[in-house]
């Protein structure tokens, strides 16, 4: 197989950099050690930045994203006996952060991969 760019891992980073570069015309496989079935249950952070939601959408892999996300425009932090809330509308309008596990991204970027042109290849470890 003839590529331009290979890529190592199969995580968000990984498979998100192949689709990007799929975007522009650029050809790339990702080589990944584990199963699609391990990349895609093993379990990974919950939750996503403004920023990377915002790359996801622009990327057309956010659909479910956005379906089944749950936003969240603050947190609260709990010390001193009390609960302490941070806004992120007031801080920072128009952003949140979204709850949806990383490895829901993963298997939105591998399905995409699938039906694109890029390639995932599973390599045993040696």
């Amino acid at each position: 197989m003839k590529t331009q760019v290979g890529i190592i891992g199969a995580g968000p980073a990984g498979l998100l950099l192949s689709h990007l570069l799929d975007l522009r015309g650029i050809s790339s496989i990702v080589l990944e050690a584990r199963s699609r079935a391990y990349i895609e249950k093993r379990v990974r952070a919950g939750v996503l930045e403004h920023g990377t939601v915002e790359t996801l959408r622009a990327a057309g892999v956010a659909e479910r994203l956005q379906r089944e996300g749950l936003p969240h425009h603050g947190i609260e932090l709990r010390f001193g006996g009390a609960g302490h809330r941070i806004a992120f509308e007031q801080l920072v309008p128009g952003r949140a952060i979204t709850v949806y596990g990383q490895q829901e991204v993963v298997k939105d970027l591998v399905a995409s991969s699938r039906a694109g042109s890029r390639a995932y290849v599973s390599k045993p470890v040696v």
